[in-house]
Formats: structure tokens, C-alpha cells, sequence
């Protein structure tokens, strides 16, 4: 069953232009010039970044592969499985950081914005790495006044997870990539009439929401993260959709039907659409094996689509001892024959371009929908208080989800708080 419906899905998604009906379109693959690098003579470099002993492994196997290309770079990786930022911050302060780590958008901004980072731009020209070799929203979020300090190393985003079962007993077709708001509210409607189970997972999630935002052509902040914009017309119209489904009751918050999460929800049944991201697969291949389910692209709302983008990136230190060899383990990793070989490994989804009409993708068409967002997607990252921005944004959804306020009121006192108290206008 799980295997027949995987081949429905992927002749539906090729025929709908999520997966490319041949590898040969796109953007070429960069060719690069390893040779061009001076790489300094016995330099040792140290790596970190977080994650169980499966990630812990695909970074042990991309620095084998590195040192098939710079045999003579040692390498050592020392893994932070826990509060990574946090000693990540300490060690750089102390002058003991690794040569080489994970950046996201929080050391990005700690880092990148006061010079702690190697500026790469130099080595990327010397062996023809262009910045246009990557998804342009993901690159740009590593980028601070025209200057490059990470590139990123794998990137996700949301796609529609749907049990089909549901879809069978309420007598009505699976979503496919060209659904809109209204065709998902329908589906989530009648499925909670003929089942009894809520067709959709609506939690009062700042990670899913926003979303919505953009497919209604709103902003969540202004370009430069000066000015929160999150209470538009547009805005307001995709909190009424999405909070509308709640309060309608054909979709439910994951307390509500005894979930710490939607992904939870998927995985036992109790709701039969959720927006998650491609973590979703993993945990329904090591948590739920026995449940089927699928993944399509996100609904498109009144602008058109949108989705959110969560990547991390790989960086060096501005102060190593080895500059050039920190320099080309960084553009390694996160290049194209690293990131080739880790996609056909399942670990994690592509940042280059190329990589995202790779073959790869027609037998896997789950992992093809979260692909799908790279394009349409905006990074998750609203600046350098975006932990700030996030908790009042969070703030304003439970108030609408208590029904403690209005849904216009809610956002105005939000961004508010935000515009004075955060980024001080």
C-alpha cells in the first residue's frame, strides 16, 4: 500500500511540476577548482556543530570526503550535542572556538554582524564558487553588508502531511500541489464530519503561521528588521483562516487532542492534515512505521504560495590560525558534491540550486514537497532580535486561540510592543 501510494504521489507531483520531469533542467552543476586554494602547510583544524550520533556521523563522513580532496588538512570534530549557541558564545570569548561550526541565525547575528567570522568571498572567487550556486533567500541570510560569512549546509521547509486513510473514509480526493486555503478548510471540514477526528492540526505556532502570512501576500517584519508589519489586512486575513478552522472546530490544537505537537498528532492518528516540516519524515519512519502518510507542497492563499525556509549554515572563525584550509572545509561542506552526497543518504535536503532537480527526488516524493518551498520560501529569521519578535508574535496567537482578544487587536498590540519596545521606533 505505502509503496503504491508513494508512486501515485510521485507521477502527481511530475505532472504537476514539483518534481522536474527531467534532471537535465535547472541550473548546471558549479565546477569547482580545488586546486586554486593555497591551502597553509600542516594546518589542523577543529569542527563542531550539534546533533545525535546519526548527524554526528554524516559530519564525520563529509570531513572523509574533504580529506580525499585536502589530504594533508587534519581535521578534528568536537561535537557540542547540547546547548550549542550558548557554549558556542563562551568559547569564541575565551579565544577557544572551533576553526569550524554550525551558524544559524542566532550566532549569525552574534558573530557575523561583529567580525568574528571569516569573510569567505575571497576563496569562493579563487576556485569559482558564485553566491548564484544557492538558493538566493538562504545565502542571504549569511550575508551581512555585502559580505559572506556561511554558507548553507541544508535547508526545510513546510509541507501539507496528510493521512489518506481519512481522505478514503470521507469519500474525498487527496490533496494534491495546486490545492488553495479553501480546498484544505473543505477537506478539514467534511473529514471532521465524517469521521470525528479534526482534519487539520492548528496550533498557535509562530512556525507555522507566518506561513500563512505570506501566502496572503503579508510581511511578518520590513526588509532591513526595523519594523514589525504583522498586523496588515493581509496578515489579519491569514490568522482568520488559520484561527477560523479552530474555532470552527474541524481543526484542533494539539493539547486539545492530547499532543505535545502536530507531528504527534499525524503520527497517531489523531488529526488527518498537518503543516511540518521534512523532520516529519524521520520521525514517522522511526516513531510510526505503520502509518501511512504523504506530503504535498502548502495550499496557495490569496497572493499565491508561500512557505517558511529553516536552514543552518557552516562557518569559520575570522581569527584561525589557518585561514584558507578553514576556508575550504567550509565551501566543502556546504558544495555541491558534499551536499549531492548527503541528499542520496536521506539526512538532509540541499541548498545549491542544481540539487534541487536531482533524480533523487522522483523516488521520493515526500522529501520532494519540502523541496518544493526552497523557491517560494522566506528564512525563518526576523532579524537580530528574533527571539524577541517571535515571543510577542507568540503572545498575540495565544490571545486570539484563549479568546482572550480580537484577532485585528491582538496583532496591533503586538507589533506595538515590538516597534517600541524591540526595535525602539
Amino acid at each position: 500500500m505505502k509503496k503504491m501510494l508513494s508512486l501515485l504521489v510521485v507521477l502527481t507531483l511530475v505532472l504537476l511540476g514539483v518534481i522536474p520531469a527531467t534532471a537535465q533542467e535547472g541550473p548546471a552543476a558549479p565546477e569547482l577548482d580545488w586546486t586554486a586554494l593555497p591551502v597553509e602547510e600542516g594546518a589542523t583544524l577543529t569542527v563542531s556543530g550539534w546533533g545525535d550520533q546519526t548527524e554526528q556521523q554524516v559530519v564525520l563522513d563529509s570531513i572523509a570526503r574533504f580529506n580525499a580532496v585536502f589530504p594533508d588538512v587534519t581535521v578534528n570534530f568536537e561535537p557540542i550535542p547540547n546547548d550549542f549557541q550558548t557554549v558556542m558564545k563562551a568559547n569564541m570569548a575565551a579565544g577557544t572556538a572551533a576553526d569550524v561550526f554550525y551558524v544559524d541565525a542566532d550566532l549569525m547575528t552574534a558573530f557575523g554582524r561583529t567580525g568574528q567570522l571569516l569573510a569567505l568571498d575571497e576563496y569562493m572567487d579563487m576556485i569559482g564558487l558564485s553566491r548564484d550556486a544557492y538558493v538566493p533567500a538562504l545565502i542571504n541570510m549569511f550575508t551581512f553588508e555585502d559580505v559572506t560569512y556561511a554558507l548553507p549546509k541544508d535547508m526545510g521547509s513546510l509541507g501539507l502531511v496528510y493521512i489518506p486513510r481519512f481522505f478514503d473514509e470521507a469519500g474525498i480526493d487527496y490533496p494534491t500541489a495546486d490545492w488553495t486555503w479553501d480546498d484544505m478548510v473543505e477537506a478539514a471540514r467534511t473529514i471532521t464530519e465524517e469521521t470525528g477526528t479534526p482534519g487539520m492540526c492548528v496550533p498557535p505556532d509562530v512556525g507555522r503561521w507566518p506561513a500563512a502570512v505570506y501566502q496572503a501576500g503579508g510581511e511578518i517584519v520590513n526588509a532591513d528588521y526595523t519594523e514589525a508589519l504583522f498586523n496588515s489586512p493581509e496578515a489579519v486575513e491569514a490568522l482568520n483562516f488559520w484561527y477560523g478552522m479552530y474555532d470552527e472546530q474541524i481543526g484542533a490544537w494539539p493539547t486539545d487532542i492530547g499532543v505535545g505537537w502536530c507531528g504527534e498528532a499525524i503520527g497517531r492518528e489523531a488529526t488527518a492534515m498537518a503543516w511540518e516540516g521534512g523532520w516529519m519524515i524521520n520521525y514517522m519512519n522511526l516513531d510510526f512505521p505503520d502509518v501511512e502518510y504523504a506530503i504535498v507542497p502548502l495550499p496557495s492563499g490569496p497572493a499565491g504560495e508561500g512557505n517558511l525556509l529553516f536552514t543552518n549554515g557552516w562557518g569559520a572563525k575570522a581569527s584561525t590560525a589557518y585561514p584558507v584550509a578553514a576556508a575550504a572545509l567550509v565551501m566543502f561542506l556546504a558544495g555541491p558534491e558534499n551536499q549531492e552526497a548527503i541528499l542520496q543518504t536521506g539526512f538532509a535536503l540541499p541548498t545549491m540550486l542544481h540539487l534541487l532537480d536531482h533524480p533523487w527526488f522522483e523516488d521520493h516524493p515526500n522529501e520532494a514537497a519540502i523541496a518544493h518551498g526552497a523557491t517560494i520560501g522566506q528564512v525563518f529569521f526576523y532579524g537580530p532580535q528574533h527571539g524577541e519578535v517571535l515571543n510577542r508574535m507568540g503572545n498575540a496567537l495565544n490571545a486570539v486561540f484563549l479568546g482572550e482578544k480580537e484577532v485585528q487587536q491582538a496583532l496591533d498590540d503586538a507589533v506595538e510592543e515590538i516597534n517600541t519596545e524591540v526595535f525602539g521606533q
